[in-house]
């Protein structure tokens, strides 16, 4: 799958985890969303079975209620399951063995070491975040936008870095809508980000000299 291909696929499965719309459902309820991950989990060698999440039966109104309500269980502060989409969650709050603070090695909070590493990367490279993502820089949502701008922009080895840097709490964002018996689309999406991120992961190290690099200049 060339560069450009892998940047579109990050730019339509970051949208996916945006709050629900119609256009999203229509998207959906007309089978455009299984053609494009079918195409992709093909070339990436992947079980078509993981897709059904995108086969719905429900008319588009029904749908769109359905994920609107999922949402907000999954992933709201005050949903039932509170999954957080950011990474910082994932994480204890900072590997600085001199930080003081008594959740310093805690998970759970937001703002955390991938919070502040990405921060700098994006003034580097002159990249703003806005809005309500302003204090979660580390949001999936933007990390995967940035992953598309580096699959345009960067070579195979700033995106080995930054995958194995901030994507590798993916399989326990799959695991905890797992455990909260998501709704097959949400499953479905999880199965197939956790895929092409795994795919890509051995490919980069198939590739890698072992050298490390820390970000060169990306343009």
């Amino acid at each position: 799958m060339p560069h450009k291909e892998k940047a579109f696929f990050c730019e339509v499965v970051s949208s996916l985890f945006c709050p629900p719309d119609q256009e999203m459902v229509e998207q959906l309820t007309q089978g455009h969303l299984y053609s494009f991950f079918k195409a992709y989990a093909q070339s990436l060698e992947g079980e078509i079975g993981c897709l059904k999440g995108f086969l719905p039966e429900s008319p588009s109104q029904i749908l769109l209620r359905d994920l609107k309500e999922e949402y907000y269980r999954l992933f709201s502060d005050t949903g039932g399951e509170r999954i957080s989409l950011v990474e910082s969650f994932y994480k204890p709050w900072t590997q600085d063995p001199h930080c003081s603070l008594p959740f310093a090695k805690e998970k759970g909070f937001l703002m955390g070491d991938s919070a502040v590493h990405l921060s700098a990367l994006f003034q580097q490279w002159g990249i703003e975040v806005s809005g309500s993502f302003k204090g979660m820089p580390d949001h999936l949502i933007i990390e995967l936008e940035l992953l598309s701008y580096l699959y345009r922009e960067a070579g195979d080895e700033v995106i080995e870095r930054f995958i194995k840097d901030h994507l590798d709490w993916i399989p326990f964002l799959k695991e905890a809508c797992e455990r909260a018996n998501a709704h097959p689309f949400y499953r479905s999406l999880m199965e197939v980000l956790h895929l092409f991120i795994q795919k890509e992961k051995e490919r980069l190290e198939k590739r890698s000299d072992g050298t490390k690099e820390i970000y060169p200049e990306v343009i």
